[in-house]
């Protein structure tokens, strides 16, 4: 199955087993966050492998960017999406990755770039799902809430970008789990990196959605990776949407 994926900045690394592995939990803000974030503010270009930049805000309207205050007073990043005009889904590690904790959310929306540009509200009230396990990396999901904002019909960004996107293939899990010493979970989703494409550093929380009917369905949260696999066709994982609806349902 092609999807199409597009992915605002974040990806974790950590070390299983002698491999380094992107874990979107253990470890992510100061492995990958910070650095990228830092990275960002000088340059403001961010990169999934294999993408090409987002041409307008109709593209993928649904994009949010996450400039996360952690409790050290540094700044680290996180992607997400637009679920309602008050809810922001992303990945549970975006919030705690097993080290780091974070203490403030400014979700970025309508812009490419993600420190100028868009509107941007300020959250600390994060419901992070209540079995998130940083160790076997599962259910990796959260919902930011946020004040309520008014959806526009603005048709174009600056050309000046961050925002990339890409179209990839989803795996089977039994082939996904070739690639890994953790446990794949029936909660998660894999798509192939097969000619260098895929998630890499900064796309942590982003979401990856398949066109159906013409309408565009988000069915993965960026969730991990190995840390040497963004150009060298290890798959990507994400948190499978499907699993946790219940969930997503009860908290919008």
């Amino acid at each position: 199955m092609r999807v199409g994926i597009f992915v605002i900045l974040c990806c974790i690394f950590f070390d299983a087993n002698g491999r380094n592995i992107e874990f979107k939990s253990l470890g992510y803000h100061e492995t990958v966050g910070i650095p990228k974030a830092k990275s960002l503010l000088r340059s403001e270009r961010l990169r999934i492998v294999g993408g090409g930049p987002v041409p307008s805000v109709t593209a993928y309207p649904y994009q949010a960017g996450l400039v996360t205050l952690l409790t050290t007073g540094q700044t680290s990043i996180c992607g997400g999406s637009i679920i309602s005009n008050t809810r922001i889904l992303t990945a549970a590690h975006c919030w705690w990755d097993g080290y780091s904790q974070a203490k403030q959310f400014t979700v970025v929306l309508g812009s490419l770039t993600i420190f100028s540009g868009g509107t941007r509200v300020v959250s600390s009230d994060v419901i992070v799902h209540p079995n998130w396990n940083t160790n076997t990396v599962t259910n990796d999901i959260a919902i930011v809430k946020i004040s309520a904002v008014q959806f526009n019909t603005q048709t174009s960004f600056p050309p000046s970008t961050s925002l990339h996107h890409n179209t990839v293939t989803i795996l089977t899990n039994r082939v996904c789990q070739q690639s890994f010493d953790i446990t794949i979970q029936s909660t998660h989703m894999c798509t192939s990196g097969h000619g260098k494409v895929g998630t890499c550093d900064g796309d942590s929380g982003g979401p990856i959605t398949v066109l159906r009917n013409n309408i565009r369905m988000q069915v993965g949260v960026v969730s991990f990776g190995l840390a040497d696999g963004c150009q060298s066709g290890i798959p990507s994982v994400f948190t499978r949407v499907t699993s946790f609806l219940s969930w997503i349902n009860a908290n919008l």
